[in-house]
């Protein structure tokens, strides 16, 4: 089996490691293809699309991946994906896994990010795709999803990989002090935005913080909550009307596995898995 692992930060990003090293095991081939630069909202672009035009690839020192297979691609991460699942590299993967974030993919957000755009992506080619994310500056939200992310990469493997797109946002929390997994549709309001100011010629971007309260049920709420938010996106073609449920039940159940682990070395129940 051969896992895509990519992102929308660039090639350094930290939170790329730490997926590239969650998704390997179990006889899993990682190889890593991500943005030679920060890509942040380019949700499924490919960039500029002309005949014959060259994209330029690198390989980064093996340092980085601790000898995983690497490119380095000039170009947003849907394309990296596409050229993938497409066998320009002369495999094509089973699973894509994209992040993991710095910063939280939710509500109507997501339409524009980089990071969930490169699952899309994956899926709009038959290839079952997971985007992460989690807090942004916070090494304890990447250690907390990487361990999520090998019961999220589980669950998808136990349901027969189904070219789905699932987008996963986990609170920068110890996992024994995690409230549960749940599964939600993006709500009307995400936790993270950006902000415009018109000045003189020119619009000046930053990033915002929506505050709460949010929509209980949504992802937002249950990420606010302290709950892991699962969402399987609604794709714009037909699909498998039985994937989905397949995909809740075995991402379920594998959570259910990982909490149990879990209560056996804590005396918390915290880490015990919910649903909403």
């Amino acid at each position: 089996m051969r896992i895509l692992v990519t992102n929308d930060d660039g090639i350094e990003a930290a939170g790329l490691a730490a997926l590239a090293a969650a998704a390997e095991g179990d006889g899993r081939e990682v190889v890593v293809v991500a943005p030679s630069a920060e890509s942040s909202g380019s949700a499924s672009s490919l960039g500029v699309i002309r005949d014959r035009n060259r994209v330029t690839v690198s390989v980064p020192g093996v340092e980085c991946f601790a000898g995983i297979e690497a490119y380095s691609v000039d170009a947003p991460p849907a394309l990296g994906v596409r050229a993938a699942c497409s066998s320009a590299f002369g495999w094509k993967p089973d699973l894509v896994v994209s992040g993991i974030n710095p910063g939280f993919n939710t509500g109507r957000l997501v339409l524009h990010s980089g990071t969930v755009g490169a699952a899309l992506t994956a899926a709009s080619l038959d290839v079952c795709a997971a985007a992460f994310s989690t807090e942004a500056h916070s090494v304890l939200g990447l250690d907390t999803t990487s361990r999520v992310a090998t019961s999220v990469i589980g669950g998808l493997v136990d349901a027969g990989l189904p070219p789905v797109a699932v987008n996963v946002n986990v609170p920068a929390l110890p996992l024994p002090e995690l409230r549960g997994l749940s599964f939600a549709d993006p709500g009307p309001v995400s936790c993270d935005d950006v902000a415009f100011d018109f000045e003189g010629n020119s619009l000046a971007l930053r990033r915002r913080r929506n505050p709460p309260p949010y929509d209980d049920r949504s992802d937002a709420g249950l990420v606010a909550r302290g709950l892991i938010s699962v969402t399987v996106l609604a794709l714009p073609w037909r699909t498998d009307a039985n994937a989905e449920s397949r995909v809740v039940a075995a991402i379920e159940r594998r959570w259910i596995l990982a909490s149990a682990s879990c209560e056996r070395v804590n005396t918390t129940s915290a880490c015990r898995g919910a649903r909403v």
